[in-house]
């Protein structure tokens, strides 16, 4: 359903076209391996539970495996063998990221915005966040990889649900350029971030993973607990569309403002620029293996 016979543009009422839309089929998967993402004493046995209990995203986790990006060699055919070649944490990232994936399916293609080209932006904000707490933080990194592929998850439900108001929101946006957020607001009353931190809400996503999503574009506006986990967010965000990994045309943030959550992070811009090309790397191999594309 793309939204046409919507009823009710409010918060509220896109709210519950979510409930009854092709959206809510990933509710149960997303949010009970966002759980064990953020459960460091999640056994391997209940991620191979939540698999099995999905044949069809037990049979795509299989291709994965199988893929030449894993360079294995030799046939896996059960998801044991599946955690045992790739881990736990990477085997976490492919469920949460093929269940996503299901949202990003066809779609219309309006002055340069495309499902697949969102897709692809959340993909490499993902890599980015991840790696920067990994590389940087020394941490897994687990929610920030879940934060990225998800930020921008209101604008797929606006997509979804409120489809030709959101299509000519983006058309008007490649003749006179503004933020998305500024456009959807005019439009609707409120912005794909507000969007997102409701749906994360409804779906009882952990509260560090419903303020990713929501503060994206203001990071002073999540709770101190947060805040610095938002920020590497937006910083994320903004370097994979200052790549190219866009998907509407729009100005970026003011760069001082990029600068300053860098320091506040304790970042080195040369470090930033290593993990840049890392994840460009990265998807560049992901876009040459057709692997975990929508």
């Amino acid at each position: 359903m793309d939204g046409e016979e919507k009823t009710d543009n409010s918060l509220a009422g896109l709210l519950e076209l979510v409930e009854t839309s092709p959206l809510a089929s990933i509710k149960g998967t997303v949010s009970r391996i966002l759980s064990l993402i953020s459960d460091p004493a999640a056994s391997s046995s209940e991620l191979i539970q939540l698999i099995e209990l999905d044949p069809p995203l037990t049979a795509k986790i299989l291709r994965v495996a199988n893929s030449a990006y894993y360079a294995t060699s030799k046939d896996i055919s059960d998801i044991h063998q599946a955690l045992i070649w790739i881990g736990l944490d990477t085997l976490k990232e492919i469920i949460l990221t093929q269940k996503m994936s299901e949202l990003y399916h066809g779609g219309t293609s309006v002055a340069g915005y495309s499902r697949f080209q969102l897709w692809r932006h959340s993909l490499a904000v993902a890599f980015l966040a991840k790696n920067i707490y990994r590389r940087e933080f020394g941490e897994k990194g687990n929610n920030a990889y879940a934060a990225g592929l998800m930020h921008d998850i209101g604008i797929i439900v606006e997509d979804q649900l409120l489809h030709q108001e959101f299509m000519q929101l983006v058309q008007s946006m490649k003749d006179a350029p503004r933020s998305l957020s500024d456009g959807e607001t005019s439009l609707f009353g409120y912005d794909h971030g507000l969007v997102g931190m409701a749906l994360a809400e409804s779906w009882n996503f952990p509260a560090e993973l419903k303020e990713g999503i929501g503060f994206h574009h203001n990071p002073e506006g999540a709770s101190k607990e947060h805040r610095l986990f938002v920020k590497t967010i937006f910083v994320a965000d903004y370097l994979m569309f200052a790549q190219g990994y866009g998907y509407v045309a729009m100005p970026l943030p003011d760069r001082e403002i990029l600068e300053q959550y860098v320091r506040d992070l304790g970042l080195q811009w040369y470090a930033l620029r290593a993990l840049v090309e890392l994840v460009r790397e990265e998807m560049e191999k992901v876009e040459q293996k057709g692997y975990l594309v929508a």
